[in-house]
């Protein structure tokens, strides 16, 4: 049975060097098929649906307005005017956001002119692109060459990958989260730290990495004489250096935390009028799902299940503890976050799932499954784009 390995060593290789002639055009492929399926779903949106009340959009620009939605708003802001000590919609404040993606987004804004909607939308954009890239260059490693790419596939496809798309942190931490374990892979213990380190700037679900990364490491007997573990420190240490800032910005030396805790209390579930997932995200607008709310609690759960189910095959795989642990993580984020229409996209970044996934090669597994995936993708994206639920 084709298996993900599971060697002591961190070098071992199940599909050798990566064959880029044949894998770059067949990555471009997936990228631009799948940003084009999203551009059209915002398009179709935009001209056949009322536009949300006043005030609860960033940008009305064609597209940007709907590729900016929702938690979009507070990093695109921050990325405008940096993070602000009182609360910027509602109740709600935008240090619970971390800042590598928004300052990168400040930063792209100098080639798109200021205009920072769409340099939001580039960076995460061409995050994804990179991902991908990298996930391949990892998967190879442990997958043969056809189901490294079949891996990919279930990755863009997932019902969650909407955000990659969107200007979301999603796409952005799956890069620096692939890239850390494809240079502790390669014994280049120096930019995982650094790899890390901007994961943790990312989203607050990145300072976990550090676990797998440690498990990781720990079982090459190598790595594990020459205590490269000492390099993991730059994530607790980027983290302690955010909270110094919410600390100036606020007078509280757990600020961002608490931002968090204020969300996780403010945010429902995202089902039913006037209790709507815009208001999770702190829209303030009302918008709700005031039909279909049972059909939709059903998407999210049981795109929940199918992902558990998965953990079926980890041991059946024999796939290594440290990917194990990442996707345990993903599934962890769900209940620490508290938010049940996030479940999609926090479980797309959890790429172990989609390696299970490339090991079955039942005809199920390689039709029904992608054909799901792209109706579910396809109905979280039309109810983000029309604010009715948040990513």
């Amino acid at each position: 049975m084709r298996s993900v390995s599971d060697a002591g060593s961190i070098t071992a290789s199940a599909g050798g060097a990566p064959d880029w002639r044949w894998a770059l055009p067949r990555i471009a492929l997936l990228f631009v098929a799948t940003r084009l399926l999203l551009v059209a779903i915002a398009a179709i949106v935009e001209t056949t649906q009322a536009a949300p009340p006043a005030g609860v959009r960033w940008t009305d620009a064609p597209l940007l307005a709907s590729l900016t939605v929702f938690d979009g708003r507070y990093y695109l802001g921050i990325a405008a005017a940096g993070y602000h000590a009182a609360p910027v919609y509602g109740s709600y404040v935008d240090y619970a956001f971390f800042p590598l993606y928004p300052a990168l987004v400040r930063l792209a804004s100098l080639l798109t002119i200021g205009n920072v909607d769409l340099a939001g939308v580039l960076v995460a954009n061409g995050a994804f692109g990179a991902a991908l890239v990298a996930l391949y260059a990892l998967s190879i490693r442990h997958l043969s060459r056809e189901d490294a790419l079949w891996s990919l596939v279930f990755l863009a496809l997932a019902p969650g990958a909407v955000a990659f798309g969107l200007a979301y942190t999603d796409a952005l931490f799956l890069l620096l989260a692939v890239g850390a374990f494809l240079a502790a892979e390669n014994r280049r213990l120096a930019v995982m730290g650094l790899l890390f380190a901007l994961a943790t700037l990312t989203r607050p679900p990145g300072i976990l990495l550090g676990l797998p990364l440690l498990v990781l490491i720990l079982r090459d007997p190598e790595l594990r004489a020459r205590r490269s573990w000492a390099w993991l420190l730059l994530g607790p240490v980027a983290l302690a250096g955010f909270a110094a800032h919410t600390w100036a910005l606020t007078g509280d030396p757990l600020a961002w935390l608490h931002a968090q805790a204020l969300w996780s209390q403010q945010g429902d579930l995202g089902t039913g009028a006037g209790g709507s997932a815009a208001g999770s995200s702190g829209s303030g607008a009302g918008v709700g799902i005031a039909t279909g709310g049972a059909l939709l609690l059903a998407a999210w759960f049981g795109t929940l299940l199918f992902y558990l189910a998965l953990f079926v095959f980890v041991r059946r795989d024999r796939m290594a503890l440290p990917y194990a642990l990442v996707a345990v993580l993903a599934v962890a984020t769900i209940f620490s976050a508290g938010r049940l229409q996030s479940i999609p996209r926090y479980l797309a970044v959890g790429w172990p799932f989609d390696w299970t996934l490339a090991l079955r090669t039942s005809r199920w597994v390689r039709i029904v499954v992608p054909g799901v995936f792209v109706a579910l993708q396809c109905v979280f994206a039309w109810l983000a784009f029309t604010w009715q639920a948040a990513p």
